[in-house]
């Protein structure tokens, strides 16, 4: 049986073991980086887990190794001004730089060609232990009162961004339009707003393709209207995995479903606008088979734009129709996370052009954000996404953020309290 490991983030900082960095920094006269360094706190909480990332093996004469490339990405991350290789090199020669390095340069051509060889699952034990760390179950008396408690099951909102990548990039997809770009597909985690997967799908290769290779067996994915194939559907039957889907609206491209029962709509439905709720199955054509498989249409027609009614698919068949509306609404979480990826993370352009050097970004800056959780008390959400676009722009420093995003988020606590008392107190 292996051994216990000590806690990774709750260590007293007088009690972590500190990256010495590179050999003699403190003697020789280093230049200092001209803005703020953060993020030093969040590389001592997981230092140990950083040692492991250090070669066992050392690969004949190479020099650089990842613990060292991760540290300089994670200060990157946390730090607006590093935005490119070469500004990673400059700074990996400074004071402060050296603090947490056992290189004395990080070049910038080396770093290019680490890219290209990187083994970004390496880090998932980091990010494994971190979504630990977020996952502990809430004290809060009046998350049972939040409508999706009772499903009991992991919600993951899917959905793809394009990134602006060079017209060499071999597994980039060309968009409309003729822009060249790298498409990312995400798996975001409705309750944390963390991602859970990231996939970088061939050149060509749809969302709805690359969705139906990446299900999370048990899990309830929500999809827009843009990621439909029959394809998909089935793919969901084999790991028990369900799905709540945009599905457009009856027209000449729009598959043709079949009903099979018309549901009488409660109390609950009619509040949440929905005007129709009905089990459906695909019944085919002359060039498709029927599906077989049995799904639920509910139709709602939103009060604040009642010319474009909202259609939308499940495999849920048992919870009441308002539930569905509110599981879709859900899945707005992965366009906040995507305005953050662009603005903070600033992945508005790739400076890695392999999908290997892309992928280590991505699990950088996951963990960054993971990190933040934890240390802030406060998940991800769209007023952290707002304010650190301040931090990224220059107009605010990480310091001055944290009290106002304290205050606000202890502000829509009391919210979700006030909302959680209300509808404990509604008549059955």
């Amino acid at each position: 049986m292996a051994a216990k490991k000590p806690p990774l983030v709750d260590t007293p900082p007088s009690q972590r073991p500190e990256r010495v960095g590179a050999p003699g920094w403190l003697s020789r006269d280093l230049p200092i980086w001209p803005d703020q360094v953060v993020g030093a706190k969040h590389i001592h909480s997981i230092e140990r887990l950083i040692a492991q990332l250090r070669d066992q093996d050392p690969h004949g004469n190479r020099d650089l190794f990842l613990d060292d490339v991760f540290v300089a990405m994670l200060l990157a991350f946390f730090n607006p001004t590093l935005r490119t290789l070469r500004t990673s090199e400059d700074f990996s020669q400074t004071r402060q730089a050296q603090k947490f390095l056992s290189i004395q340069k990080l070049c910038k051509s080396t770093l290019s060609d680490f890219n290209k060889l990187a083994d970004h699952t390496r880090l998932q034990p980091i990010l494994d232990q971190l979504r630990r760390n977020v996952l502990k179950p809430s004290p809060n008396p009046n998350q049972a009162a939040d409508p999706l408690s009772s499903l009991h099951r992991q919600v993951l909102a899917v959905d793809g961004t394009f990134l602006h990548a060079a017209a060499s990039v071999a597994w980039s997809v060309r968009r409309r339009g003729g822009k060249t770009g790298a498409r990312l597909d995400f798996h975001v985690d409705a309750q944390t707003w963390l991602p859970e997967l990231i996939v970088v799908p061939e050149a060509g290769q749809s969302e709805a393709t690359t969705a139906a290779y990446s299900i999370t067996p048990g899990a309830i994915h929500l999809y827009d209207r843009g990621i439909f194939s029959f394809k998909l559907i089935k793919a969901h039957v084999e790991p028990a995995a369900d799905f709540v889907m945009r599905f457009r609206k009856p027209g000449e491209r729009t598959p043709n479903l079949e009903t099979t029962e018309t549901r009488e709509l409660t109390q609950e439905a009619r509040d949440a606008d929905v005007i129709s709720d009905r089990l459906v199955r695909f019944p085919g054509s002359t060039h498709r088979k029927p599906l077989g498989i049995v799904l639920r249409e509910v139709v709602s027609v939103p009060k604040d734009d009642p010319e474009n009614p909202v259609y939308l698919l499940t495999t849920l068949l048992e919870p009441d129709a308002s539930i569905i509306g509110v599981l879709y609404r859900h899945r707005w979480q992965v366009e906040l996370f995507f305005r953050w990826l662009k603005s903070y993370a600033r992945f508005d352009h790739l400076i890695s052009h392999s999908r290997e050097g892309v992928l280590l970004s991505f699990y950088v800056a996951v963990i960054g954000v993971t990190l933040m959780c934890i240390h802030t008390g406060n998940r991800p959400s769209k007023y952290m996404f707002s304010l650190l676009g301040m931090v990224a722009n220059g107009t605010a420093t990480m310091d001055e953020i944290m009290p106002i995003l304290r205050e606000r988020e202890r502000q829509c606590q009391l919210q979700r309290d006030r909302v959680a008392r209300k509808r404990a107190e509604k008549p059955k």
